[in-house]
């Protein structure tokens, strides 16, 4: 999927966590200390691995999916994993700015901690059981039997993510809250695909309107209406609930799926009213939201200009995406942190039909990764928009180099879009055929499969020989 449409995957499928600072505290109170991990593998496999701060508090594995389980299974504790990869800006996200928050400190001691690069062939063993449908994926599995106890997917913040572990005890553990089980059901029934019951169950949170979990079954109940495409449902639930929500992760995931499902209903009367609270969220400076999830606000209301046939408000709002972006981006804490919003900063200039903005950051960011593929594949995209298509071939030939996984499939595919626009046929059909070759022993989600499929269908469409 290209960014905007795996964002709008992720919006759609997670299920985030906010509660109050109650909840926060109670857990602290149970916990029993903390270790700092140890400074994380750099070799050149690991690409953007080794972006991976060391001021994280948790002490995770790396990749170590054996040595994991068998640690919670000696331990009797359950295994946290985040399943992450280094395209994904989100996960780069939960790993420069919530991962390094001192208050999961005391975390430590109750789930033994895993990260998963998913993009990594040697972790097919836990790929191939736990697939990721978005980027990044939190999951709790109980190693006794090795079954998942939550499937957690999207971004958090540290309170959130705290909240989140509050609820996955109170759900395993006796005398757990009602109001913590049904939530956690549902949850669960969502991840087994039986979303007749998961609807159910969130909407039997909704009817609580005291409930500690009432935003996330809101968030969650939007995402799910909005998979089975029941469109005008999703709408009227974002334009009815949005306003109640407070500053987080769920209201401006709310907001942002609904602007989705305002298009697709055409419902331009609760567009207008979703628009506008869309544009007061991402312009709220309120820390509890994350600026991932402003951007994709930010995101939202460009595309949706873009579907008003408003290219003039589109470029508009896109300039002031790239601006909120460029802010966060000077007051990042270290170059991890900056790198976090390349991504969203190349959407945002590419919105703007301003890609040469992009060029400076993405030659700084290459510099100071050497061994990660995506600053050189950011760099081609920009260049390709400017028709610089010899700095493109050379700028893809450098993340060619450098990629590993699935994600080989964007980036070859990339590389024959250049020298389609060279009108380099030979070149086309081997950047195509390297897609394929890099990935034979990949494990492929549906998305990613669909994408070899039609990248095997275009090599067939080409003229024969070199």
């Amino acid at each position: 999927m290209d960014a905007h449409r795996s964002r709008q995957h992720e919006l759609t499928a997670r299920a985030f966590v906010f509660t109050s600072a109650s909840a926060l505290l109670a857990l602290l109170a149970l916990a029993c200390g903390a270790s700092e991990t140890a400074p994380p593998k750099t070799s050149a496999a690991a690409s953007a691995g080794a972006r991976v701060d060391a001021r994280e508090v948790l002490p995770f594995r790396n990749d170590d999916y054996a040595g994991a389980l068998a640690e919670a299974k000696k331990t009797g504790r359950p295994l946290f994993v985040d399943a992450w990869a280094p395209w994904c800006h989100s996960c780069m996200s939960m790993r420069a700015y919530v991962l390094t928050d001192p208050s999961l400190a005391p975390l430590a001691k109750d789930f033994v901690w895993l990260t998963v690069d998913t993009e990594k062939d040697d972790n097919a063993p836990f790929v191939s059981r736990f697939t990721n449908r978005v980027w990044p994926t939190l999951w709790v599995i109980d190693a006794a039997r090795e079954a998942p106890l939550l499937r957690y997917e999207g971004t958090a913040t540290a309170p959130e993510l705290v909240s989140l572990l509050t609820t996955v005890r109170s759900g395993v553990t006796e005398g757990g809250a009602a109001a913590a089980v049904a939530f956690l059901k549902a949850n669960q029934a969502a991840a087994k695909g039986e979303l007749a019951d998961a609807e159910k169950r969130y909407r039997e949170v909704l009817a609580a309107p005291d409930a500690p979990d009432r935003a996330r079954a809101v968030e969650a109940l939007t995402g799910l209406l909005s998979a089975r495409k029941e469109h005008a449902g999703c709408t009227e639930l974002a334009v009815t609930e949005s306003a109640k929500l407070p500053p987080g992760t769920s209201r401006a995931t709310v907001l942002a799926i609904g602007l989705s499902c305002a298009r697709e209903a055409k419902r331009e009367g609760d567009l207008r009213v979703l628009v506008a609270a869309a544009e007061r969220a991402a312009a709220d400076p309120d820390p509890r939201t994350m600026a991932d999830d402003r951007s994709a606000l930010y995101e939202e209301l460009v595309e949706t200009k873009h579907a008003q046939k408003d290219e003039a408000g589109a470029r508009a709002a896109a300039r002031t995406w790239a601006t909120f972006l460029e802010g966060e981006a000077s007051r990042a804490p270290n170059k991890q942190a900056r790198a976090v919003f390349d991504p969203h900063r190349l959407s945002a200039y590419l919105a703007a039909d301003e890609p040469e903005r992009a060029v400076p950051m993405l030659t700084e960011s290459e510099r100071d990764f050497p061994d990660d593929y995506n600053p050189p594949a950011r760099l081609a995209r920009a260049f390709l928009a400017m028709k610089r298509v010899d700095d493109a071939q050379n700028a893809v030939r450098r993340a060619g180099n450098r990629v590993y996984g699935p994600r080989s499939l964007r980036v070859f595919l990339l590389a024959a879009d250049i020298a389609k626009e060279r009108a380099d046929v030979a070149g086309e059909r081997a950047a195509l055929e390297q897609a394929v070759a890099h990935t034979a022993r990949s494990v492929l989600n549906e998305n990613q499969k669909k994408l070899l499929g039609e990248i095997e269908s275009r090599l067939r469409k080409l003229p024969a020989g070199r």
